[in-house]
């Protein structure tokens, strides 16, 4: 295996064996190609033996590229799966296509043995089960990637869902991170045309998310906070957590036996109205967004249930996404714009908010838009597909360039979502409609807020406060450097060096003609002086004229060869 190039993977026994494997995997579901400018030829050849029989099945039902990318990441594991996870958020990064293939990444794995969850739980506690439970169900009620959930009593009498991460995730995710990181400097040296997207800052990026994920501790704060945010909304309803059983592995919650939000029949048995559900649904995700700024990343259907009522009970809480003041108004005046379909609005607020540099054509930018925008104002009420809006939109953004902020792009898959849930839950939501009272709301509460209206002053107000308090100490740095004679003026304008070696040569030849002219005349004078002590047939004097004459005739040819070969006079 030539494993030379990837320098910056530690050489383990451990990560030997899973670079194998994972190269093994990439090139089972036709990217060897790739495998081969990574430099790893070596490998590729042994991933072909392993992996011959396994491909020629596989090659006998042809598949999307899209669908082998997903394949191949769900065989990948944990990693691989959030990892697919993030991209499918980053439309800014891969192509739509690939995105909506990302999002049916499966997350359900066979569950690991009662044995290890009962000793995770002990160890992560620092206690023996009988001094927490009083009853713990060995078969577990759900299996993911990240943990698995038994469902469990506490001594003090509550029946509580307990999420047990896997035994060891963390060092098989740290292998693989490591793997990631050599990778991706091997994707920016040899493949060029990747290195815009800044793999490494990618695994970095992807490193930080899954990191907090798999942080249970994390999660408890995240659904404390998120049952602060909703307290007193009758039809948002958070599982309680329970600090004293919980640990960073390990989560004690309440167990709430709820429908899913997409199990129709039980909805219907529970006399749970869909419609006024899909309601409570859209404006359960804008108050999330823009009165909160606090917001679950991750609804998807299985991260939802319902109690009758039209109660709400969101789950999972380990990747939520935090959203400040001014990117919440940049928020409300694009959803303001593709409402009132006012693409200049739309163009100018990307300006302001420094998504796109002077290199933009402008022009086409708010064309494109405007054409979005008139392509979706013609399709009939209720058959407007949020998802492919919102996809739609971000691949005109990715076409320009724009820089849109990774928090918006999570709040787009979120509202699409939450869109596809509502759908199913009422066929005949207006998503737009429903979103449109709601946006108008907060945008004309926005309106009649005087710092928001000052806002522009407000930022002015400020930086010219920061230059006047800065203004002191830096007048005192430079007359500092200026008494120890430290500082130096470097100007730099456009065509200067040219214009001082012009004038350079110009002083050259001005200095030449005075030199040539001045030694003529004074070699004219001890010529025709005749004075002085003879030195063969004539005076010294005469011969110093005649060696004067000679060198000013060479000066003269030198002067006019260079104006000359200038063209200048």
């Amino acid at each position: 295996m030539q494993l030379g190039a990837i320098v910056r993977i530690p050489r383990t026994v451990k990560n030997l064996q899973r670079l194998r494997e994972i190269v093994g995997v990439v090139v089972a579901y036709g990217f060897g190609d790739l495998v081969a400018r990574l430099e790893l030829e070596g490998t590729v050849e042994l991933a072909t033996r392993l992996f011959r029989s396994r491909r020629e099945r596989r090659e006998r039902i042809v598949y999307t590229t899209e669908e082998r990318i997903r394949m191949a990441l769900e065989e990948l594991g944990p990693t691989f799966v959030k990892l697919g996870q993030i991209l499918a958020t980053r439309p800014d990064v891969v192509p739509m296509s690939l995105v909506v293939e990302l999002r049916k990444l499966q997350d359900a794995v066979p569950p690991f043995g009662s044995a290890e969850a009962r000793r995770s739980v002990e160890t992560a506690l620092g206690r023996p089960m009988t001094e927490v439970f009083a009853e713990f169900d060995d078969a577990p009620v759900a299996a993911a990637s990240i943990a698995q959930v038994h469902r469990a009593r506490l001594r003090s009498g509550e029946e509580v869902a307990v999420k047990v991460r896997r035994p060891g995730l963390e060092q098989v995710i740290a292998t693989d991170l490591e793997i990631l990181r050599g990778l991706a400097a091997l994707l920016e040296q040899n493949a060029p045309e990747l290195r815009p997207y800044a793999p490494r800052e990618l695994v970095e990026e992807f490193a930080a998310a899954i990191g907090r994920e798999i942080d249970l501790g994390l999660e408890a704060a995240n659904m404390e906070r998120f049952a602060r945010n909703f307290a007193g909304d009758p039809h948002v309803h958070v599982p309680i957590v329970y600090p004293q059983a919980s640990a960073a592995s390990v989560l004690t919650m309440e167990f709430v036996r709820a429908a899913k939000v997409r199990d129709r029949a039980a909805l219907e048995a529970a006399g749970i109205d869909t419609k006024k559900l899909a309601a409570i649904g859209v404006e359960f995700c804008l108050k999330q967004v823009f009165e909160h700024h606090f917001f679950h990343a991750d609804p998807h259907p299985g991260n939802l249930f319902v109690l009758p009522g039209e109660v709400l009970v969101p789950i999972d809480m380990g990747m939520m996404g935090t959203i400040d003041a001014a990117l919440v108004d940049g928020l409300l005046e694009l959803l303001v714009g593709v409402l009132l379909r006012d693409a200049g609005q739309i163009v100018r607020l990307f300006e302001r908010q420094g998504l796109v540099d002077e290199r933009i054509d402008r022009a086409r930018l708010e064309r494109d838009v405007g054409d979005f925008l008139d392509r979706y104002a013609s399709v009939p009420i209720g058959q407007v597909n949020v998802a492919a809006l919102i996809g739609t939109l971000f691949e005109i953004l990715q076409r320009h360039r724009v820089r849109v902020p990774p928090a918006l792009l999570l709040i787009g898959k979120a509202l699409a979502t939450v869109d596809g849930m509502a759908r199913d839950l009422d066929p005949t939501l207006d998503p737009i409609e429903a979103i449109r009272p709601y946006v108008l709301r907060a945008w004309l509460r926005r309106l009649a807020d005087p710092r928001f209206l000052a806002r522009d002053w407000i930022e002015f107000a400020n930086d010219t406060a920061t230059a006047l308090t800065s203004f002191p100490r830096d007048v005192h740095a430079i007359l500092t450097e200026l008494r120890r004679g430290d500082l130096a003026l470097r100007v730099q304008a456009e065509g200067l060096d040219t214009l001082v070696r012009e004038q350079a040569r110009s002083a050259n030849r001005s200095a030449l003609a005075l030199l040539v002219g001045a030694t003529t005349l004074g070699s004219a004078w001890l010529l025709a002086s005749g004075v002085g002590p003879a030195l063969g047939p004539l005076p010294i004097t005469a011969w110093l004229g005649i060696a004067g004459l000679l060198l000013a005739g060479s000066g003269f040819w030198i002067l006019a060869y260079g104006v000359l070969r200038s063209g200048r006079f």
